[in-house]
């Protein structure tokens, strides 16, 4: 997936295909698309001006004008072509546990045990790392709900209540759908966890708990090669750190 597919990827469902086709071939020609007049565009795809209006609707955004300051501030490459891929990763992961605390694991693993649900929230690239956090949850017969459709998790301030806790899964931090939902909950008072790979992100400031793995953000060709991999392993930690808890409540039984 590239760049700009990426940045509207919790989207790219409720577009038609006229639209689909309008937002590839910015994919392609992103470059080109970043100064393009919205009639030459609308000529290029062999669409109308009005489709492509929709679309940027669709996307979350105001207008076509919107789109074109976003498209600006896609850059189309950053990965040094001489660098090694393995070592990169090995940099990531010794940054990333190097950076992560042990108070910060003990006090989100304590709050996912005394809740009575757990929902689990991540879209796009993403999404896989929160279907794993949730399948290994229930092997310890905790009660998760996993969702992954924006629509459906536009509606969770209407259900969910201060006794559950909702975990934010994403590599960016920076989610549209899923910034929306943390600001609701925090209104609400519901508690919630971030788990990213930017300390720095604005769903950290959102939530009441968090955790993060610091990675090069990389892109190359038009695609984001920023490891996703350092998700699951802040799951993995979760998972243990709550399996301890879990277990030792068990020993005391």
């Amino acid at each position: 997936m590239g760049k700009v597919l990426e940045r509207f990827s919790e989207h790219l469902t409720a577009l038609t295909h006229s639209e689909k086709h309008v937002l590839y071939y910015i994919e392609d020609h992103l470059d080109e698309a970043k100064t393009m007049a919205l009639t030459k565009m609308a000529e290029a795809n062999s669409v109308s001006t009005t489709t492509i209006v929709r679309m940027c609707h669709k996307l979350g955004l105001d207008g076509f004008a919107e789109l074109k300051y976003i498209l600006k501030t896609i850059a189309a490459t950053t990965l040094p072509t001489n660098q090694d891929p393995i070592k990169r990763y090995v940099g990531d992961i010794t940054q990333s546990l190097g950076a992560i605390k042990h108070e910060d694991l003990e006090r989100i693993a304590g709050e996912m045990n005394k809740a009575n649900r757990l929902v689990v929230l991540s879209v796009g690239l993403t999404k896989m790392a929160g279907e794993y956090l949730s399948k290994r949850l229930m092997q310890l017969n905790q009660t998760s709900t996993y969702i992954y459709e924006s629509h459906m998790i536009d509606l969770i301030s209407n259900w969910i209540n201060r006794n559950d806790l909702v975990i934010f899964i994403s590599s960016s931090g920076e989610t549209s759908t899923l910034l929306k939902a943390a600001d609701k909950l925090a209104h609400l008072n519901v508690p919630s966890v971030a788990v990213t790979n930017n300390p720095d992100s604005p769903l950290h400031e959102l939530t009441d708990y968090a955790v993060s793995a610091p990675v090069q953000k990389m892109t190359y060709a038009g695609y984001d090669l920023s490891a996703r991999s350092t998700l699951v392993m802040l799951c993995d930690l979760i998972f243990e750190y709550i399996l301890k808890i879990v277990a030792e409540e068990g020993k005391e039984e």
